[in-house]
């Protein structure tokens, strides 16, 4: 037998077997309260504010951190505002060529063409040029393609 016969035949093998995943879930003990880490060097003084930050938020406005809300102003999402930490929240939106769902921006070519031109130039450009899309258009957050 072959080398690519023998794996493939363990793959089905393994496959048969493994029908349900939920018995390697847990095999790690959780970690309460999560490892205390710093910021180190340029990312210090940010760090620290994080920190600052986050120690005055309520359970309920960390809740709203992880989440957000949908709302009809060209965003894909958002995240609540802390107005009494004077933080306004944030506009998230997606695309993977560019802002979604709006006028006046570019298509840009997909990640994985750029990236297979091995042009740095180019790759750096595409992404400085988005980053001015999204901010021009409002965007705090791009999230990743889609």
């Amino acid at each position: 037998m072959g080398t690519a016969t023998v794996l493939l035949a363990r793959g089905v093998i393994a496959q048969a077997q493994i029908t349900n995943d939920t018995f390697f879930y847990g095999q790690s003990p959780p970690v309460y309260p999560s490892p205390q880490i710093q910021g180190l060097g340029d990312w210090a003084a940010a760090y620290s504010q994080a920190q600052a930050f986050v120690a005055q938020l309520t359970i309920e406005e960390k809740t709203n951190l992880t989440g957000g809300y949908a709302e009809e102003n060209g965003c894909s999402g958002n995240i609540y505002a802390i107005e009494r930490l004077g933080f306004p929240g944030l506009c998230v939106t997606d695309a993977g060529n560019g802002v979604r769902g709006t006028d006046f921006v570019n298509g840009y070519a997909s990640g994985i063409h750029v990236g297979a031109a091995w042009n740095k130039g180019l790759t750096y450009r595409r992404g400085f040029d988005m980053g001015g899309e999204f901010r021009a258009k409002g965007v705090n957050l791009q999230l990743g393609p889609v």
